[in-house]
């Protein structure tokens, strides 16, 4: 097989994947969790191409030497802290005496990632053509009821991938996942003082 049927396969792959964790995500991670882990080059080449969109607001200039730096922090900010999770997950697992396959791990975390760009996309869209402050009129009140609604629905469907990557990149049961997120999820917290005590994220890539 060449490899641009490679490639082709791993963008239909990617593609289908991604419409499934919107309309059908149990049935989608049942089976994604097995499939070919280099999905998430694709998955991280989006997350690239953000952060180079978005560097231009963080430094202020289209310098390209600025904004190849700016990008290539932010992208490693968000790598290592996604490594850092797959890894802690991994342990985590381990810990209770679980089977547990770091690739399926790595996998199964990666896809969470895209609720987490499509927020961070659309937060920076409206950055630009409404930035702060808002006002308190109708129209400013409407726009953040909306845009509150549209972020804990992301919110809950991140939490809904999450689980997902518990149940089946994981194995584990009901009690498990409490047990494991009542460790994982203040992980999470401290992840995000470091993060933004180090000026990288007001909010981390996560």
């Amino acid at each position: 097989m060449s490899y641009l049927a490679l490639l082709l396969k791993l963008l239909v792959s990617f593609a289908v994947n991604v419409w499934g964790i919107v309309h059908t995500p149990y049935v989608t991670y049942r089976r994604l969790v097995k499939q070919d882990p280099y999905q998430l080059v694709l998955v991280f080449l989006l997350v690239a191409g953000y952060f180079f969109g978005i560097s231009p607001l963080k430094t202020g200039s289209l310098h390209p030497f600025l904004l190849s730096l700016n990008t290539a922090r932010l992208f490693t900010a968000a790598l290592s802290i996604y490594v850092f999770i797959c890894l802690w997950l991994y342990f985590l697992v381990k810990t209770l005496g679980k089977e547990g396959h770091l690739g399926e791990i790595m996998l199964g975390w990666g896809y969470t990632l895209i609720p987490t760009l499509i927020w961070f996309l659309v937060t920076s869209f409206f950055y630009v053509i409404l930035p702060p402050p808002r006002t308190s009129s109708f129209w400013g009140t409407s726009f953040s009821v909306l845009y509150l609604t549209f972020s804990l629905s992301l919110l809950l469907w991140k939490g809904i991938l999450y689980y997902l990557t518990l149940r089946f990149s994981l194995k584990l049961s009901v009690w498990e996942m409490v047990l494991m997120s009542a460790v994982f999820i203040p992980t999470i917290g401290v992840i995000s003082t470091l993060a933004y005590l180090l000026g990288i994220y007001k909010i981390p890539f996560i």
